[in-house]
């Protein structure tokens, strides 16, 4: 029996879905790679390609069934590398009291703006959930995390990915620039509001490098290293969002093992990095990087595989365009009235 369970088991990895999905995974990967844009995400590009796959092959290939096996090992992975590298709660300790007390407020008027959205615009439930955290947190990573733990089914992902990117790239190239050309912003307070906002880091790595007019106060490198300290203070989010989702999806007190997995990591790259500071950085960090980025971008391929194209222009992934749009206006509004509050 066990023999014909493991078989089965190689059959379902050497399938059409399966092979299909690691080829666009790793490719995506490698394209971004090569093209060293901070706003070209793998896991988007991967979700995008399957999508196209699936729409241009149909119903001939078994795609949805046979990448299930890829998408159950390829996000535990992707979730627990990505944990110890960006769930460390030493770093915490070098952002200001005020900068980490301002992106919680953003992460919560983003929760509660897309929520509300959702309720009164009568979006499917698990979109909501998805869309707020990708929005507050980290755009499709954060997405990622929390798919299993609301238990999404593809469509929902795609949706949510599709108007987190999209509200992602107009706030980068066209409301943050207008915004800080208009309020004359400084380029220190250009980067805490592209930390505070962006929903993606490479986002917020582009704000930062390809500043708008502005006056300048502190270094490139200074730059970077305060907008993207804020924006890590937001993945601090995710403990919250992932127990939360999943009990309101579950309607009960529920705390998935999605959770236990990224706290651990986290706490476990912590202690690494304190313990082993050196290895941290210079060995174990790059060799993690590229290794969740694959494994989330074959795990986004296999979504893509599985859904259906006509979801992404339906009335849902209109709604879900309007709820990330709002959510990003009222992030930045957020971010105006708490710096004047906070100091």
């Amino acid at each position: 029996m066990r023999s014909h369970v493991n078989k089965t088991n190689r059959r379902s990895f050497l399938s059409p879905g399966c092979l299909t999905a690691a080829f666009i995974g790793t490719l995506a990967y490698s394209l971004c790679r090569v093209s060293h844009s901070p706003v070209l995400d793998p896991l988007v590009l991967a979700l995008a390609a399957g999508v196209l796959c699936r729409t241009m092959v149909g119903s001939h290939i078994p795609f949805a069934a046979g990448s299930t096996p890829a998408a159950l090992i390829c996000f535990p992975i992707g979730m627990t590398f990505y944990a110890v590298k960006n769930l460390n709660f030493a770093a915490y300790a070098t952002v200001r009291p005020t900068s980490m007390i301002l992106a919680a407020l953003i992460v919560f008027v983003y929760f509660a703006t897309v929520l509300i959205l959702g309720r009164l615009l009568g979006q499917r439930d698990r979109i909501s959930y998805l869309t707020a955290t990708g929005s507050a947190i980290c755009g499709a990573s954060a997405i990622a995390i929390a798919s299993p733990a609301v238990d999404a089914d593809s469509d929902d992902v795609s949706v949510s990915l599709l108007a987190v990117t999209t509200a992602a790239m107009v706030a980068l190239f066209v409301l943050l620039p207008f915004v800080a050309t208009t309020a004359g912003l400084t380029d220190r307070t250009y980067g805490l509001l592209s930390g505070s906002t962006l929903q993606m880091t490479g986002c917020v790595k582009a704000a930062v490098m390809n500043l708008p007019f502005l006056r300048r106060q502190l270094s490139n490198e200074e730059l970077v290293t305060l907008a993207l300290s804020v924006k890590a203070a937001r993945y601090l989010g995710l403990l919250i969002a992932i127990p939360l989702f999943a009990s309101l999806t579950q309607k009960r007190l529920y705390l998935p093992w999605t959770l236990w997995l990224f706290l651990g990591a986290g706490l476990l790259g912590t202690w690494i990095g304190l313990a082993w500071s050196d290895f941290y950085h210079t060995q174990l960090i790059p060799m993690i990087t590229p290794l969740y980025s694959i494994s989330w971008s074959i795990a986004m391929a296999t979504i893509g595989l599985s859904a259906d194209a006509r979801q992404l222009l339906s009335n849902n992934g209109a709604k879900a365009l309007v709820m990330a749009f709002a959510g990003c206006g009222a992030a930045v509004a957020t971010f105006f009235v708490g710096s004047m509050i906070l100091g």
